[in-house]
């Protein structure tokens, strides 16, 4: 029997495991995040579920209204409430990523007499896991598994400008540089040239002092961009769960999922690359995530990949590994939104957005409530827009879907 669980949406937490503090502080912009899409798991949680929030009256009337039509969604839960509960039962912790601050602020729950939170044992090799240099050990072991496949050069890891600087002068530019923790596109630095700017510089020697290295490899191509998303047992085994094909802005900030079938999904990445080249590396990312997350880690996985060109040719090829998120994603939101919420035939977009003016996206709600009335049929969305967490008119992070 299952226990249930309790989560918590904590964005951003690559972070918080690189500070290594259990009352690690986020900036503001993520703790504005933490804060309006704090609902978001109600959309991938189950029914027996809780989701922790900490404005419990408007998340409740939010999920007043949607339980009128997607009856499955779990129930919400503040700090107060949890412990002064008559009755509760047995849960495990599910924040949306591990670090330590996640899994100290859970500890305020075992104050309660009435129900028991199974956390978590933080385990010091979660930030070796979560960092990009696992990213580059599973590359090079997807080369080990696939020899037959063209797969770009892995990352290169610096620790000086001196050493970033001899690599560009033996590399073609364009070329990005990145931070070890970071995801969704943060933490990144786009060159054109071969020649070092002052602003390049700075930024430079700031994520060195920050973060110990920084790797530099070159800008691809990219065409489009994807993850296969993977569940890690525990207990030695790495399995896909589903595919995810989303949009990022210029410079590499994810910006919404594609919504539909599993095999609809797959059209957008096998319309470009054969299905022997898929399989393959999708049962090569199991072999390779299994031998290292495996035995280490529970939870979800997600493995972002390019499709790409090279120059001169024209057909497309694949990145299979370039970054790996050790947390849940958007991209199995999008996954797990699909296979619960959504008509067998029905396809659309699973955006997350971001407004800096306040009121904005209480406008732009309103507007699309009546452009793309909702319309279900036995709790799946047939067509129609629906907001995923709660809107007022200081809400400036917003989670939706519109469905065609």
């Amino acid at each position: 029997m299952c226990i249930p669980r309790i989560h918590y949406f904590n964005p951003g937490h690559e972070t918080a495991v690189l500070s290594g503090k259990v009352n690690y502080t986020p900036p503001r912009q993520v703790q504005t995040m933490f804060r309006d899409l704090a609902c978001l798991p109600l959309w991938y949680a189950d029914s027996k579920d809780l989701v922790w929030v900490e404005e419990y009256a408007m998340a409740e009337a939010y999920l007043s209204v949607l339980r009128r039509v997607f009856p499955q969604l779990p129930s919400v839960i503040s700090t107060e409430r949890f412990l002064h509960e008559s009755s509760l039962g047995n849960y495990d912790a599910a924040p949306w990523g591990l670090s330590l601050q996640s899994l100290h602020y859970y500890k305020r729950l075992q104050k309660s007499e009435k129900g028991n939170v199974r956390i978590p044992v933080w385990n010091d090799v979660y930030k070796q896991l979560t960092g990009r240099q696992t990213a580059r050990k599973v590359l090079e072991r997807l080369k080990e598994l696939l020899p037959e496949m063209v797969l770009p050069v892995t990352p290169v890891f610096c620790r000086t400008v001196d050493e970033i600087k001899t690599y560009m002068q033996t590399h073609q530019p364009p070329f990005v540089l990145k931070t070890p923790f970071s995801s969704s596109g943060r933490g990144l630095l786009w060159l054109c040239s071969s020649e070092l700017l002052q602003k390049d510089l700075l930024w430079i020697d700031g994520a060195i002092r920050k973060q110990e290295e920084i790797s530099i490899e070159p800008a691809l191509d990219r065409q489009q961009d994807w993850a296969m998303e993977f569940v890690s047992d525990g207990k030695g085994r790495v399995s896909y769960r589903g595919l995810s094909v989303f949009g990022t802005a210029e410079r590499g900030a994810y910006s919404g999922n594609i919504l539909g079938s599993e095999s609809f999904r797959e059209s957008f990445i096998l319309s470009h690359i054969s299905t022997t080249d898929f399989v393959q590396v999708k049962n090569a990312l199991e072999i390779a995530l299994s031998e290292i997350y495996g035995y280490l880690y529970t939870g979800c996985i997600g493995v972002d990949m390019l499709l790409y060109r090279q120059s001169g040719y024209s057909s497309w090829n694949i990145h299979p590994c370039v970054e790996i998120n050790m947390r849940q994603t958007m991209g199995m939101v999008a996954v797990q939104l699909s296979e619960r919420f959504l008509d067998v035939n029905a396809t659309g977009q699973f955006v997350v957005d971001y407004a800096r003016l306040s009121g904005e996206i209480q406008m732009r709600d309103r507007e699309m409530q009546a452009r793309y009335p909702l319309v279900t049929e036995n709790g799946k969305i047939r067509s129609g827009y629906v907001s995923l967490c709660p809107i007022t008119g200081d809400t400036h992070y917003w989670a939706y879907v519109i469905i065609s």
